[in-house]
């Protein structure tokens, strides 16, 4: 009994984890940083992480927001009060904008 509930657990964690969009392949684990939403900007504005690193980006806004870099990632619409993950494997400056409002920017660094 506890060990399916344990991989049930495991299970839902692999779907969570593995739905989200994706900058490269991924090199290596490491934890996860993240990205707010907030006030029609992306905070911090330029985030710099290690390669293989996952990025949530979470809405803290009261209406919808994309972060999108065309031909790399795109995390569709996050819904006020959801997140998206991004996994970055590959070294490089990732800048990135909300494809509903244009002029929200940010930028995430990889090394």
């Amino acid at each position: 009994m506890l060990a399916t509930a344990a991989a049930a657990v495991a299970l839902m964690l692999v779907g969570f984890w593995g739905g989200g969009a994706s900058a490269g392949q991924t090199a290596s684990a490491s934890a996860a940083k993240s990205v707010d939403i907030k006030n029609f900007a992306f905070r911090p504005g330029t985030l710099t992480v290690g390669a293989g690193t996952k990025v949530v980006f979470t809405n803290s806004s009261g209406v919808s927001h994309t972060a999108t870099r065309a031909g790399d990632f795109n995390t569709g619409r996050i819904k006020p009060g959801k997140s998206a993950t991004v996994h970055f494997g590959q070294k490089g400056t990732f800048a990135y904008h909300c494809t509903i409002h244009s002029f929200m920017r940010g930028k995430v660094v990889v090394n």
